[in-house]
């Protein structure tokens, strides 16, 4: 018990030097701290969680096992005075959502169905499986809060006009409003699929960006988790090669 307590006071150290300086910014039980909240203990963190916007603005969320004390809640910092505060309250409840449900995410694997989907882009057009019957697909799935998933937008770009024979889908759970925070900024000409409920469910606690790969006959032919350039030669490749097996069919 006492080396799992260290290793939480540890974890939770590295990730306070991770919301930096003066504007350093606890959430906890829907409120802001500038630290620690008064009365918490290693032991009643159940999980922490970094939160950004694509602002800028930061917090470290704690996801604690009983209320704060009125003490603690003497030390809230006002709504007003936190920069984007609604948005970091929103996207770390969505965090903590998309947490529990990681421990129910479906496997995926290499020659499965992909399954029947309806999705409704940026623009309202509605998506189904039916529409890429006979083609092949790729589907990114990012949020605006990834870092990661941002800075790979550019490159992924790149391969829609390297296979243009190919349906390029990019897919988030939120709304079109807080997609296009990012899209407006970013070259990103994939086809954006917003509000999804159905492809996140694969994501589990391997994260974001999640990248899959679908043949002709429907079936999954590649996917990749993370955005490095080592999984990018990868997918790359793997995209390769099923076009090339598609044109030789």
């Amino acid at each position: 018990m006492k080396k799992r307590l260290f290793f939480a006071a540890v974890a939770i150290a590295s990730a306070t030097l991770a919301v930096h300086g003066a504007d350093r910014l606890f959430i906890a039980d829907g409120h802001f701290f500038k630290s620690l909240p008064k009365g918490v203990a290693v032991k009643n963190v159940k999980k922490m969680i970094t939160v950004s916007t694509p602002e800028g603005s930061k917090a470290l969320g704690l996801v604690i096992s009983k209320p704060l004390s009125a003490a603690a809640l003497n030390d809230t910092v006002p709504m007003t005075d936190v920069k984007e505060g609604a948005e970091l309250l929103r996207r770390f409840a969505e965090a903590v959502d998309r947490s529990e449900a990681a421990k129910a995410a479906k496997e995926l694997r290499v020659g499965d169905r992909f399954p029947a989907f309806t999705a409704t882009d940026i623009d309202s057009r509605t998506w189904t499986e039916k529409d890429v019957e006979g083609k092949v697909m790729v589907l990114n799935l990012w949020y605006t809060g990834c870092g990661p998933c941002r800075a790979e937008m550019p490159e992924l770009s790149k391969w829609k006009d390297e296979f243009p024979e190919v349906m390029f889908f990019s897919a988030t759970y939120e709304t079109p409003e807080v997609t296009r925070q990012v899209l407006d900024k970013v070259d990103f000409n994939w086809t954006h699929l917003v509000g999804d409920k159905q492809f996140t469910d694969y994501i589990g606690h391997r994260g974001y960006p999640l990248t899959i790969v679908v043949g002709k006959d429907g079936c999954i032919a590649a996917f990749e988790y993370g955005a490095s350039e080592e999984t990018h030669a990868r997918l790359r490749s793997s995209l390769t090669e099923v076009c090339t097996q598609s044109s030789a069919e």
